[in-house]
């Protein structure tokens, strides 16, 4: 008759106090869980021939201080470019594009790039509606608190909050944005909810000095138009400040219209 000895008598007491551990520290943290749970979000909307991990990368100095008090979510526009930086929304040459992705032996493609809007031999923005119909559908079922973007995505995030497809938006941060009337047409348009006023959404816009592709005009232009706004010139060009003094100061911004503002309405009599 065999016998068979207790599992502790043949587990050394090493293993057991390692499989011990690994018990442990599998257990979600529930302080941090929370904290992330109570954190007001933020959709990011890249600018063209960029996507969301671009723009991601991009802001670094800036995504890791917005970080700490915001969950930020970033979104691929809804229109693939080609590498010439054409729209690929002509299913015939997005298969071409995908074939020879395939067919290459050499270095992997360069990574897939985005827009919000194109425009065509006229000079017409195209494909603006669809934009919209775009967002809200991505978003659906998601509460974001504040919207982010930068270029033809500041411009994108503007609207939206005129439009009211994400009821919850209650700031607007752009840099580089520039003034488009289509994007105004279509927010109207989509707008049919006389208790929603986008108009009075706190909005901060930034314009680069040098700035080469959008002018401080045309991000005026966006402010005014846009309703309660707040228009500041820095001392670089096209992109998406992440100096501290400007972030600090989108940061205030945001705290204003997010936390402080928040607080005042829930204790009003």
């Amino acid at each position: 008759m065999w016998f068979i000895p207790p599992l502790k008598a043949v587990v050394s007491p090493l293993l057991l106090w390692l499989l011990s551990m690994s018990s442990t520290t599998t257990k979600p943290n529930n302080k941090q869980t929370t904290n992330n749970m109570d954190k007001m979000r933020i959709l990011c909307l890249h600018g063209k021939t960029q996507s969301g991990a671009i723009f991601r990368n991009k802001i670094a100095g800036a995504r890791r201080k917005l970080e700490r008090p915001y969950e930020l979510h970033f979104l691929d526009g809804p229109i693939l470019l080609d590498e010439q930086g054409r729209g690929m929304v002509d299913g015939a040459r997005c298969a071409e594009q995908n074939e020879k992705e395939m067919e290459s032996d050499q270095a992997p493609p360069p990574p897939k790039t985005y827009a919000w809007w194109l425009r065509d031999e006229h000079g017409q923005h195209t494909h603006v509606r669809e934009a919209f119909e775009y967002i809200k559908k991505e978003t659906k079922g998601q509460q974001y608190d504040a919207l982010l973007g930068f270029s033809q995505g500041g411009t994108v995030a503007t609207c939206v909050a005129l439009s009211g497809i994400l009821p919850g938006v209650r700031a607007v941060v752009t840099a580089g944005a520039p003034y488009v009337e289509e994007t105004f047409e279509i927010a109207q348009e989509l707008n049919q909810k006389p208790t929603c006023d986008g108009l009075q959404i706190p909005k901060f816009h930034l314009a680069g000095e040098t700035d080469a592709m959008i002018s401080v005009d045309s991000t005026k232009a966006l402010c005014d138009n846009g309703g309660n706004g707040i228009l500041e010139v820095h001392e670089q060009g096209h992109l998406f400040p992440t100096r501290a003094a400007v972030v600090n100061r989108v940061l205030d911004f945001l705290e204003e219209a997010l936390v402080v503002e928040a607080g005042e309405k829930t204790t009003e009599p």
